[in-house]
């Protein structure tokens, strides 16, 4: 008989234990007691139950009651890709427009404002395996028509120490030049940030592991040193290093050195001395691939909450072989500032600007600026320090240019809209 009962005993707790976890599903445990260790105890008592019995059944009610665990992550499926588009509307009005000096921008230029397309970029980016990834980025700025390759690397990140980047790729020189244009404070760059660092080159790039602890970052830069598209004319090389810190929370500093000799290209060359017909004579230099171009730079960033400060100071030591040497340098500081709006903390943000570019600093003319910027930011959608950052916004600005000589009447107001999808 007793075999019997305990035979019904254990069939009738198999059967609660069954259907334990669905009444666990519609149930809160924590607000009923535990039938089946209440009737295990009673079943233990009346002596129908070992004590092993008992710790055995009391166990897989245990084990019954735990949590599922989450279903595994699915692989993904390689190789993969993704594509976005930028595209960045602009209008702009300079205040005289005549004979004004070109300092990066084409409505800097005489008959160079109105309406245009600032930047359509189209990007393809993904990866090939677990340790190795791609970027290709197209561009048509100011409405051209013909879209050019702006960007076309591969990465590795299979080492433990660094990660490497080949290809047509952004050089690590300065702050300003390497950050997306979409992240932007002002509408555009400080003038030595265009015409002084590095830009986009052909090389290698290593760059130390972005969770490592280590308190200093690094990237080193090998490359030909002609810019996009162009072979190396000469067997010396772009060569770049930089350091990144953050002695604080709220701090960052970076500094950098680049060293460019016997170049026939660079962005002070075909940007600056090109663009405003060559004043210091030194475009031969380039033709020839005799132009030896050293700079060094500091920059930091701030931020605190809602508010931040960024600075930057470049220079740049230009030597060619029989001709004049010339030394350039500049710098930027801007105050970044967001301002509540209908309940948003992180919508509208108010820009200053102050920034000076000397391009020789053996003479004084017209090419000397300061400038002073008073910007207003609105994010339609995303925010600066969002996941979807600067994803839909617009930008105002209104800009002061000071010459040091034959001074122009060239302010500038500009507003721009920026969206990616």
């Amino acid at each position: 008989m007793k075999v019997f009962l305990c035979s019904i005993a254990v069939a009738a707790v198999a059967l609660g234990l069954s259907f334990s976890p669905c009444l666990a599903a519609e149930e809160d445990p924590s607000a009923r007691p535990n039938s089946l260790e209440a009737l295990i105890d009673v079943l233990a008592e009346k002596g129908i139950l070992t004590p092993e019995e008992s710790d055995g059944l009391k166990t897989r009610i245990a084990e019954a009651e735990k949590p599922a665990p989450p279903p595994a992550p699915e692989k993904p499926k390689y190789p993969t890709v993704k594509t976005k588009v930028r595209l960045e509307t602009r209008f702009s009005s300079v205040q005289e427009d005549e004979n004004q000096p070109y300092f990066g921008n084409r409505d800097d230029q005489t008959g160079g404002d109105g309406f245009t397309v600032r930047r359509a970029r189209l990007y393809f980016m993904g990866d090939l395996n677990p340790d190795a990834g791609y970027k290709v980025q197209y561009q048509s700025d100011w409405g051209h028509t013909n879209p050019n390759l702006h960007v076309a690397q591969m990465d590795w990140r299979g080492w433990d120490f660094a990660d490497l980047s080949v290809g047509q790729l952004q050089t690590p020189f300065g702050y300003e030049i390497v950050i997306s244009d979409a992240y932007l404070l002002c509408t555009d760059r400080a003038a030595v940030s265009n015409f002084l660092p590095a830009d986009k080159d052909i090389g290698i790039l290593l760059s130390s592991k972005e969770a490592s602890s280590a308190p200093l970052a690094w990237k080193f830069f090998l490359g030909n040193g002609s810019g996009k598209y162009a072979a190396n004319p000469t067997g010396d090389y772009l060569w770049i290093g930089r350091l990144e810190a953050a002695p604080t929370p709220t701090l960052a500093v970076g500094a950098g050195y680049s060293s460019n000799r016997n170049t026939d290209f660079s962005p002070y060359q075909s940007r600056f001395l090109k663009k405003n017909g060559d004043p210091y004579g030194l475009l031969p230099a380039y033709a020839a691939a005799e132009a030896d171009e050293s700079s060094w730079e500091f920059d930091f960033q701030w931020t605190n909450n809602s508010s931040s400060v960024w600075g930057e100071y470049l220079r740049t030591k230009i030597d060619s072989v029989g001709g004049p040497s010339v030394t350039a340098d500049g710098y930027y500081v801007y105050l970044h500032q967001f301002m509540p709006y209908k309940g948003s903390k992180d919508k509208v943000e108010a820009v200053l600007g102050y920034q000076q570019f000397d391009p020789n600093s053996d003479v004084t003319d017209q090419f000397d600026l300061t400038s002073y910027t008073l910007g207003l930011n609105y994010h339609i959608s995303g925010s600066r320090y969002a996941k979807q950052r600067c994803q839909e916004m617009i930008r105002l600005n209104y800009v002061w240019n000071r010459e040091a000589a034959a001074e122009v009447d060239n302010d500038k107001f500009v507003v721009q809209y920026q969206t990616w999808f």
